[in-house]
């Protein structure tokens, strides 16, 4: 008899993929529902669908495109799980829409338990309170993963809605980083024997997409930020970095690539050292942005985890990070550098060394080119095995 296993989720497929994937090989059933009515474009996938109707729906398997090459069998099928977003401001919508938002989330409740899964695994944020009810009515083996534990943006030691639903509920929880592990110890009510840890391996499904090209055009040799921005993700350091720099960066350009309200971005503006993208960046663009760029830049000031160093490396890209225990956690010195975190002088030295020596720098590309077999900890295999024992299958 196959057994079967639930994945819910509104995101992450870049962390999620390999694991159905490797799941998908070994003979299991997976089912994915996907928590969002329109799909366009996920993380590190190609899927676009819209729901007809609120509730569960089936996502027709021609539309599945290169996530079916990639997971390689017909053991996945996805679902949309569809439900009326967001509140309203005014407190009586608010209700009415909260009390709407509950029945939907019985309603997908109980289809998803009458399936008879073996497990089901939320996979979610500390931001995502709208899937609180939905894992409120979850019965049997349910299993949260769990990408955030606090809002970094704005750091505060009450648990969220979500995760307060997490400790009450008993579920176990997965973490990616040994650090979330420590933050997650800090709430009063968790049981840290339900707490485990099992790491992201690479974000290897963006290596199968078809790259494209970025419309506001490339400069030759660059340093690379993506992703989200906010102020904890230290841009302004690494602005501070380059004016320290001054002509030690030589050719050398800095790409800002994402979304964003950092107040730095302004006064990048006009500065011929930038080439800022500030809109949502495709992933076939994000493909070619990391494989041409010199080094991925990451100067966070505060952060459990990040999946910056598992989207870049696929491509042997190194990384320079703020040393904070979630980065130096996967970038050893082998793979990428780490600077002390807010330190503008010592992330300009640790560009300039790249720049003067670029033999370290292919160094470092071809050992990230092996990575999982020097870092077995970060192997897919391996993390598929520890995530059978952790959910009891």
């Amino acid at each position: 008899m196959v057994r079967r296993i639930a994945f819910i989720t509104e995101g992450f497929m870049g962390s999620t993929l390999p694991l159905i994937r490797q799941l998908c090989l070994r003979g299991y059933g997976v089912d994915l529902y996907y928590y969002k009515r329109v799909i366009h474009e996920p993380e590190a996938c190609e899927l676009d669908y819209r729901a007809e109707r609120y509730g569960v729906n089936v996502v027709p398997m021609e539309v599945y495109g290169g996530i079916s090459r990639y997971v390689g069998n017909d053991n996945l099928r996805i679902y949309v799980f569809s439900q009326v977003r967001p509140l309203g401001s005014v407190p009586v919508v608010r209700s009415v829409m909260g009390l709407v938002m509950r029945c939907q989330a019985y309603g997908a409740a109980r289809v998803i338990n009458g399936r008879c899964y073996d497990a089901i695994n939320v996979i979610c944020n500390y931001d995502m309170g709208h899937m609180a009810d939905l894992l409120r009515y979850l019965g049997g083996n349910v299993v949260v993963s769990l990408h955030e534990v606090w809002n970094h943006g704005k750091p505060c030691v009450k648990p969220s809605r979500l995760l307060a639903e997490v400790i009450r509920k008993g579920c176990r929880i997965v973490l990616f980083s040994d650090h979330s592990r420590g933050d997650i110890g800090r709430i009063a009510g968790v049981d840290m024997d339900l707490v485990r840890v099992n790491p992201f391996g690479l974000f290897e499904s963006f290596a199968s997409l078809p790259e494209l090209e970025v419309r506001e055009g490339l400069p030759e040799r660059y340093f690379l930020f993506f992703g989200y921005i906010r102020r904890y993700k230290g841009l302004g350091v690494l602005h501070e970095a380059v004016r320290l720099m001054g002509e030690a960066l030589g050719g050398y350009k800095i790409v800002v690539g994402g979304q964003g309200d950092d107040g730095v971005l302004e006064e990048m503006r006009g500065d011929d050292r930038y080439v800022l993208i500030s809109r949502f960046i495709r992933n076939g663009e994000l493909v070619g942005l990391i494989k041409r760029a010199y080094a991925v830049v990451c100067p966070y000031l505060s952060m459990s985890q990040s999946g910056i160093p598992q989207t870049a490396f696929p491509f042997g890209t190194p990384i320079v990070a703020s040393d904070l225990e979630g980065f130096r956690e996967i970038i050893t010195p082998d793979v990428g550098m780490l600077f002390p975190t807010g330190d503008a002088r010592s992330l300009a030295r640790c560009l300039s060394e790249l720049i003067m020596h670029p033999d370290r720098r292919e160094q470092m590309r071809r050992n990230i080119l092996s990575f999982t077999q020097r870092h077995p900890r970060y192997d897919w295999e391996n993390i598929c095995e520890n995530y059978l024992e952790i959910i009891g299958l």
